[in-house]
């Protein structure tokens, strides 16, 4: 897959903001820097995904995005004893609308927070109400990933966890 790159991504235009050259993004991964990684598209047609890393602060994050460009699940990673753990995932739902990009208003929101030793908490919100579950002795060893080398994402990009 060939990769395009930034600072970050702005949701509003659709488009990267301050986009960087290979070798500027790889020197950013080296360094632990912020950068963001696309997908290279052809045409007009809108990214199915980002990948933002900010190693420095054991930061990653993909955020799968739907056809209208919004943001429909965000997986963060943190860096732990070396190697990236899932600790966040998020679902957006946005009902039939059809704003594009960081203009649609989410109807709900479905989190996910898993903990190394195995706690994963389900947080629901949406039309003004909320809830939250607890499970515990879940099997989390599918939720650790090696640290990338630059421009090699495949692994973390998975979407099915």
């Amino acid at each position: 897959m060939k990769w395009t790159y930034c600072e970050q991504w702005n949701r509003l235009t659709e488009a990267p903001m301050r986009p960087l050259t290979p070798e500027q993004a790889r020197a950013r991964h080296e360094s632990g820097e912020l950068y963001t990684a696309v997908p290279a598209s052809e045409g007009d047609s809108a990214p199915e995904l980002r990948v933002e890393l900010r190693l420095e602060t054991g930061y990653a994050s993909v955020v799968f995005m739907d056809e209208y460009a919004r943001d429909e699940l965000n997986y963060q990673f943190t860096l732990i004893d070396g190697s990236l753990f899932l600790k966040t995932a998020r679902l957006y739902r946005y009902g039939a609308s059809q704003e594009r990009g960081g203009y649609a208003d989410v109807e709900s929101m479905e989190t996910y927070r898993m903990t190394t030793d195995g706690v994963i908490q389900r947080t629901v919100e949406g039309g003004g109400v909320g809830a939250t579950e607890s499970r515990y002795g879940i099997d989390v060893s599918k939720n650790w990933e090696p640290v990338p080398e630059f421009g090699e994402y495949a692994s973390l990009i998975r979407r099915d966890r």
